[in-house]
């Protein structure tokens, strides 16, 4: 069976000594848990409640899931259950799933009477019609997307603050009446602060709406009238949410259901009155409206933000009089008023609007207008606080920027999805403009103004003033998006945003009036421009450009240069036109004058020929390189494009995803930065990766090799740096997990192995990140073919005894092996089935060594001597010629030949006479590693050597008295000497002796190295016979010492002491 009671996994880093004696893993299998409070069942195929007893567990989620029946003691074991969710296990109407079209679930009436603590049910999503007790201790309750239609009954939960009953009655869930809630049933929750009743085919504003309510939602129902004084008996009201009740239906994108003839949501002067009311927020969006009774806004007295958005006010926003009664606003949304087959020629604001004095945000999009002249800005002048303009989707073809200046905490201003092309107008008096702002057309644009004053210069200590640092990412998980960017640095800064509209050219006097810019926005335009020195010439804070997805041509060095001391983040993204000309040059010399820039994107452009061989840049940090063709610079073309990226002498991250690379050159990886912290190679095609060269990445700490063709992992150790913590290799085809690849990434805390191929984990062998006492704080194993057999079964108890972090444990663990337990969870393996398979064999073992014991004595009387004579034979025949233990498990040679390759003499006698003998002749053949023969080209001759002698058996040393290298009368060069050395290093560190001597010579200097070794192990020292006659004999026993391990030729009064 399967243990039930599992350590805790997830933990901080803080209390990590602590959880040490302690595990983390599923308590309530088949569900997770935090800490044992928090039990997660949801998006499981339950069919049934888990049988979980304790009084710890606080929080229960069983949504989504295919629960139907909960008894009557579901929750018996869980006395001090607070949340419980059982949401979404059976939508009604339409939003259920076609394979749930007979789901019907069912709550006993005393299923939740045992939880006297109880604060929070969510119910929502099930097709209920009836409840089930309430406990008293009811705060939460929601029943969103079920059948409460008509409620008639009490809820009999005083202490309810939120009740949710949104969804009960609409297109998606047809009940064909009214929705009605009774008077009563509302009474009785005197502490209901929060009601949502959208969604259900209301009529009227519900009476008898307790006055402690503080936000109610009415939003998409069949309200056509709002009565005066209907919400007078609300004074704590401070949210109301009354939109899409007459909706407006010629731009919908769902079914849209418009009041009769097409009406307006029917408002009185008093329909919004509360004595003291307390409306912060109020929505009246999408209910057809063309104006608003006098006096309505009047009593809200505190109303900060307001939405009409999806209405018909486009004449009352240019003559309404309502603002004057809104002095306390700070947020309106005014977007999508336009009326329809209508656009004016200019934006026409009412004056009374400028009366809003605290307003901060203004939202004027799709309203449709031509043009925002100084006139139409001229009423909100007195706006001081105004920090956002949105004219979005307005069709605009002409604003005056200058404008704009009035407004001084302006932060955001954005005209995107619009028609802006800044083309020359003929304007009376635009050609002193035109001198002065030096336009490249010859003529004025169309935003400006003739007596435009000259921007203001900024000193180099107000420039430094304005440069920030983003805060430091510990290269992990958290690596900025050029998104994030821009939120970082423009959230707070005046920022311009006009993308999406059809600017073809710049000219710095189009930035006329944005002087003061922190971020800019050119994305999406039609530019197709080899940008030169100059254009950006007024924005001397800018700190953040996006010119992506145009046409821009980055070939003169000048680009950009005028933005030297303060651009920060630079954004060329998809900007493929020209790259992909074919014959067309391109020159990236720019980067290196952008002595701040930080943040560079050049992804998705294409690149990958006649561009600079390498990028320069002392500043940059971040590159963003993906969705180029680095297969293309780093393949068909050699190694001109080997160090493109060594010059970003500052850079720390780089993401050449997408770049269609098959494998990863030594080369290129060697040439990188060296100081960088973080390397994204995702989505590519790699199945190479030159891991042994990682070492010269000292600084690495995050390398992502994701979505790529990686089948194996070099069984090798491999130099991961000290400050390496987080290695990504899912979506690969890595089958096995080599125990030396990892031995010396001790500070690997992120390891992603999710979706490859593997199947099972020898606990015998684990790698050393995912031993106990490891740096490892996070493991992704899920999606891969777990095979779910008994000898798999460590690696279910490795799941659930581990401290690491394991996402999906209990959800994308499914065994795929055998077919028998295909789709099961890997947890599921029961160790009881396993120890009765186990024990049976073990049965029959002990009954084979009873039965043998017994007969060996009888055999031995009757037939001792033949057994005797028997053994003896075919001991001798196998003495002194048996195979190393384990030497062809992971030895590539028998024996590794090193001598004096400038010998003639000794290279005549290894290739014709010890090559032929040992390889191709005799009843046991040798696998020899000889230099000239065996040795990788392009390897240095140290690594030849050194994989020579550590990837054979023995290492035979064939030795002359004469030779041009002579060192003490022998034979000694430096590919001789280096072999000794490493042979010795191996009897030093692994107590191995592999050194076998040859000497061709009759007489030989008397070394003190060789007197050793024949006092040592005499055997290992052989002499080449001057006699042919006794070559037979040489052969003999140089064969039975390849076949054996010397320490069986050592002399017995040393051997044991020196070993």
């Amino acid at each position: 069976m399967i243990r039930t009671q599992l350590f805790p996994m997830k933990r901080t880093m803080k209390g990590r000594s602590k959880m040490m004696t302690s595990c983390r893993n599923p308590v309530f299998f088949p569900c997770d848990d935090v800490n044992a409070t928090a039990v997660d069942c949801s998006s499981r195929p339950l069919v049934h409640i888990p049988v979980i007893r304790s009084s710890a567990v606080l929080s229960l989620d069983l949504s989504h899931t295919k629960i139907e029946k909960v008894g009557p003691y579901a929750f018996s074991g869980m006395q001090n259950l607070q949340t419980l969710k059982i949401m979404e296990n059976c939508l009604p109407g339409i939003m259920r799933a076609l394979d749930d079209s007979s789901c019907n679930v069912q709550i006993h009436p005393d299923a939740l009477r045992g939880l006297h603590q109880l604060h929070s049910l969510y119910l929502s999503g099930n097709s209920l019609t009836t409840l089930p007790w309430l406990p008293k201790s009811l705060t939460l309750l929601d029943l969103g997307s079920n059948r409460f239609f008509n409620i008639t009954h009490p809820f009999n939960a005083p202490n309810l603050e939120q009740l949710l009953l949104d969804k009960n009655c609409f297109y998606a869930n047809p009940c064909n009446q009214s929705f009605h809630i009774a008077e009563g049933v509302l009474t009785e929750l005197s502490k209901l602060r929060n009601l949502t009743l959208g969604y259900n085919n209301v009529t009227s504003v519900p009476t008898g709406l307790p006055r402690s309510l503080e936000s109610l939602d009415l939003r998409e129902n069949a309200m056509t009238e709002i009565f005066e004084g209907a919400f007078a008996g609300l004074p704590r009201l401070r949210y109301l949410n009354l939109e899409w009740n007459c909706q407006r239906c010629d731009h919908a994108a769902r079914p849209c259901f418009p009041c009769p003839n097409n009406d307006s949501l029917r408002l009185h002067p008093n329909s919004l009155y509360a004595e003291n009311s307390s409306i912060r927020t109020l929505s009246l969006r999408g209910n057809s409206l063309r104006d608003f009774p006098v006096g309505l806004f009047l009593p809200l007295t505190r109303l900060e933000i307001l939405d009409l958005s999806d209405n018909l006010l486009a004449y009352t926003i240019g003559n309404g009089t309502f603002f004057s009664e809104l002095k306390h606003l700070t947020w309106i949304s005014l977007i999508y008023n336009y009326k329809p087959l209508c656009t004016f020629p200019r934006l026409t604001l009412s004056p009374h609007l400028g009366s809003v004095a605290n307003l901060t945000t203004l939202l004027l999009s799709g309203n449709f207008f031509r043009s925002v002249s100084g006139d139409s800005l001229e009423v909100l002048s007195g706006l001081h606080k105004l920090k956002t303009l949105e004219m979005r989707m307005n069709f605009i073809s002409y604003c005056n920027m200058s404008a704009l200046r009035r407004f001084p905490s302006l932060t955001r201003v954005d005209l995107s999805q619009n028609m802006l092309n800044f083309l020359p107008r003929p304007l009376n008096n635009s050609a002193g403009l035109a001198s002065q702002a030096g336009s490249r057309g010859g003529g004025p644009f169309a935003f400006s103004e003739p007596s435009v004053p000259p921007p203001a210069v900024v000193d180099e200590a107000d420039a430094e003033a304005l440069l920030w640092e983003i805060p430091d990412t510990n290269m992990l998980e958290d690596i900025p998006t050029m998104w994030q960017l821009k939120n970082y640095y423009c959230q707070r800064n005046l920022t311009f945003d006009i993308s999406q509209n059809n600017i073809l050219f710049l000219d710095k006097v189009i930035f006329v009036g944005m002087e003061e810019a922190i971020c800019l926005d050119l994305s999406y335009n039609y530019m197709s421009q080899t940008l030169t020195g100059g254009i950006f010439d007024y924005l001397k804070n800018l700190v953040y450009l996006d010119m992506s997805f145009n046409r821009i041509d980055l070939y003169y060095q000048e680009a950009f240069a005028e933005l030297n001391a303060t651009l920060k983040v630079l954004d060329l993204s998809n900007n493929e036109f020209h790259f992909l000309m074919r014959g067309m040059g391109h020159r990236f010399e720019f980067l290196s004058n952008l002595r701040q820039l930080e943040f560079l994107s050049m992804a998705n452009n294409g690149i990958g020929m006649r561009i600079n061989q390498r990028l320069k840049s002392s500043s940059l940090k971040y590159l963003y390189f993906s969705g180029n063709r680095l297969d293309i610079m780093w393949g068909s073309y050699g190694n001109n494009y080997a160090h493109f990226f060594q010059d970003l002498t500052n850079l720390t991250y780089l993401d050449i995803s997408q770049n269609q690379l098959a494998s990863l050159s030594p080369d290129v990886l060697c040439n990188l930065p060296r100081q960088i912290e973080a390397v994204i190679i995702s989505n590519n095609d790699i199945d190479y990766f030159p891991w042994e060269n990682i070492t010269v990445l000292s600084n690495l700490r995050h390398l992502n090799l994701s979505g790529n063709l990686i089948a194996s992992l070099p069984d090798v150790l491999i130099g991961f740096g000290p400050n390496f913590a987080l290695l990504d290799l899912s979506v690969n085809k890595i089958s096995s997990l080599p125990e030396n690849f990892f031995r010396q990434a001790r500070a690997l805390s992120h390891l992603y192995l999710s979706d490859n191929s593997l199947k099972e984990l020898d606990l015998q062998f684990l790698p050393a990140p995912l031993k106990f006492g490891s740096a490892l704080h996070k493991l992704t194993l899920h999606g891969n073919p777990f095979k779910c057999d008994c000898e798999n079964t460590g690696f279910a108890d490795f799941l659930r005894t581990s401290l690491v972090d394991i996402p999906y444990l209990t959800t994308s663990f499914n065994c795929e092996y055998p077919e028998s337990q295909q789709g099961q969870n890997v947890l599921t393996i029961e160790r009881r089935s396993c120890q009765d398979i186990y024990g049976n064999i073990a049965f029959l073992f002990s009954s084979f060594v009873v039965v043998a014991f017994t007969l060996l004595p009888l055999l031995r009387h009757l037939f001792g001597w033949d057994l005797w004579y028997c053994l003896h034979v075919l001991w001798a025949g196998q003495k002194g010629y048996s195979l190393l233990p384990g030497s062809n498990s992971h030895k590539h040679y028998d024996a590794c030949v090193v001598f004096d390759t400038e010998n003639e003499a000794v290279r005549d006698w290894v290739y014709n006479e010890l090559g032929v003998q040992l390889e191709k002749s005799g009843y046991r053949r040798f696998s020899l590693c000889l230099e000239e023969r065996d040795w990788i080209p392009g390897l240095s001759r140290i690594e030849n050597l050194h994989n020579a002698v550590y990837g054979s058996v023995k290492t035979v040393f064939v030795l002359s008295s004469c030779g041009s290298n002579f060192v003490d009368g022998v034979t000694m060069n430096g590919t001789v000497r280096q072999a000794f050395f490493m042979v010795q290093q191996r009897l030093l560190d692994d107590k191995v002796d592999v050194a076998v001597l040859v000497l061709l010579d009759k007489t030989f200097p008397k070394l003190k190295y060789l007197q050793l070794r024949k006092r040592l192990c005499e055997k290992s020292v052989m002499s080449w016979p001057v006699n042919p006659r006794a070559q037979p004999l040489f052969w003999n026993r140089m064969r039975m010492v390849l076949s054996s391990d010397n320490l069986q030729f050592y002399d017995n009064n040393v051997s044991a002491g020196f070993m």
